[in-house]
């Protein structure tokens, strides 16, 4: 057997070897995706996933000896496209996607390319010396000299989406510094449980969704109290609203329980309170003197400690004002 093939059989086994028995497996394109980006990704997948890069043919023919112990496996051949890697982790596909695509660059639009979408250049300076204005006009870009730097003067589309990219307008643009392409290690597809995730399924907000999931556990629960309707998490707060509504009921009828009589006796004292306020001092005893003395007192003593706290408050504003003017005397 000649070398070259005994190491793409033993290259196939690899890959199989890595692939098996793993919670997650995805095919991940690096077309673009330098040198020491990769070396990046490695670093930050360590111990979370593993990744391995190698000729489409070879990681074809490993998926395919798996397709008699997992059929299903055989669906991420269809997003195989230009150069591929291997990504096999115990991760459920979503945190792998987020992982990989936490780990990204951008770069400059290449001569020829077709712009993916459409390119707009923000008003504002470039840092580019005022000698290469000319260079940069010729692209169309809307620019001018300000304090001996280019400076764009205007939101500008540089380049619509599906157009191809002049040589001229991609080197100008590479110039000022506008970088609008992402480069990273991108899924393609991922396989996991017998199921295929495709890149549009797995670029989507999970904590987003996680919110929304919550606000509408949220109204389902506000509508099923209010319709009086009952579920394992709405009669819980049935039941309590229930509760409250009867003792308010009881409390307004002046009918005695074990829960309404505190609110009763309370009530009836303080409207025996604000009756006693309206007599002359001496038409009460000692004891009903203080009490009213006491109910009287109170919002004042309450409004007395706001004022107090208010005036803390301005103290310490107006400490942290001359401190503030301090310390610009000293730079």
């Amino acid at each position: 057997m000649r070398p070259s093939i005994a190491r793409k059989q033993r290259i196939v086994q690899e890959l199989i070897d890595l692939m098996r028995g793993k919670r997650t497996v995805a095919l991940a394109s690096i077309e673009g995706v330098p040198a020491h980006l990769m070396q990046r990704v490695r670093r930050s997948l360590r111990g979370k996933a593993i990744i391995r890069v190698s000729k489409n043919t070879l990681i074809r023919r490993a998926i395919d000896a798996l397709k008699e112990e997992d059929p299903g496996i055989v669906r991420l051949l269809d997003y195989m496209q230009g150069p591929t890697a291997i990504v096999v982790s115990d991760l459920d596909p979503f945190e792998l996607f987020k992982l990989l695509s936490a780990e990204k660059e951008y770069s400059a639009l290449r001569p020829g390319q077709v712009a993916p979408f459409d390119v707009v250049v923000k008003p504002g300076p470039t840092g580019v010396p005022a000698m290469a204005i000319a260079e940069i006009k010729a692209a169309g870009l809307p620019v001018r000299v300000n304090r001996g730097m280019v400076e764009v003067t205007e939101e500008f589309v540089a380049v619509k989406a599906g157009e191809r990219v002049s040589p001229t307008l991609a080197n100008a643009l590479a110039k000022i510094g506008v970088k609008p392409l992402e480069v990273y290690v991108r899924i393609e597809a991922a396989y996991s449980e017998g199921i295929v995730f495709p890149r549009d399924v797995l670029a989507v907000d999970v904590e987003k969704i996680r919110a929304e999931i919550v606000e509408a556990h949220r109204k389902a629960l506000n509508l099923a109290v209010n319709a009086g309707y009952p579920t394992k998490e709405s009669l819980p707060i049935m039941i309590a609203k229930a509760h409250m509504d009867a003792i308010a009921l009881a409390v307004a009828a002046g009918y005695v329980t074990k829960e309404s009589a505190p609110h009763i006796l309370a009530r009836a004292k303080a409207r025996m309170l604000a009756l006693a306020s309206r007599l002359p001092p001496e038409a009460l005893d000692e004891e009903l003197r203080a009490l009213v003395g006491a109910a009287a007192a109170a919002p004042k003593v309450e409004e007395k400690r706001e004022e107090e706290e208010k005036k803390e408050e301005s103290e310490e504003e107006k400490e942290e004002e001359a401190a503030a003017g301090l310390a610009s005397l000293f730079g």
